[in-house]
């Protein structure tokens, strides 16, 4: 991979602080994946993402953006497979933070948006690296 881990999370951190919702921090993180040219596309698709898909409080952007970018590193791969992969990636997510729903996972005690990022970006970057020694 283009990026290490510290990199990626870097770049998502430095996008939140810019505005930019959690799906676009995430798909951006991992640009390296995205082809040439087709990152600013990408994010401007990403921004009805935000707080749960157009503020309706639904699936985490920070999911969303992870979805995206395993579509793009998986290219050719089956369907079904693709699939798999994704259910397990909502399911280590929705373990580590407690659900996967934006209206589940913002409010008072919860982790900031910030957070669920970089675990988000984390989560991918290992998953894709583990992927590619594979």
């Amino acid at each position: 991979m283009k990026y290490t881990l510290d990199q990626r999370v870097n770049l998502a951190c430095e996008l939140r602080a810019k505005g930019y919702n959690c799906a676009q921090c995430v798909l951006m993180a991992f640009e390296d994946f995205i082809s040439e040219g087709e990152t600013a596309t990408l994010s401007r698709a990403a921004h009805g993402f935000g707080s749960g898909i157009g503020a309706s409080g639904e699936v985490c952007g920070a999911i969303s953006g992870t979805v995206m970018i395993l579509g793009i590193a998986r290219e050719g791969v089956a369907r079904p497979e693709l699939y798999r992969e994704v259910r397990e990636a909502m399911a280590e997510f929705e373990q580590l933070e407690g659900s996967r729903l934006c209206r589940d996972l913002k409010g008072p005690g919860r982790k900031p948006c910030l957070e669920l990022i970089t675990d988000a970006v984390t989560m991918l970057h290992n998953r894709l690296a583990q992927s590619a020694v594979n």
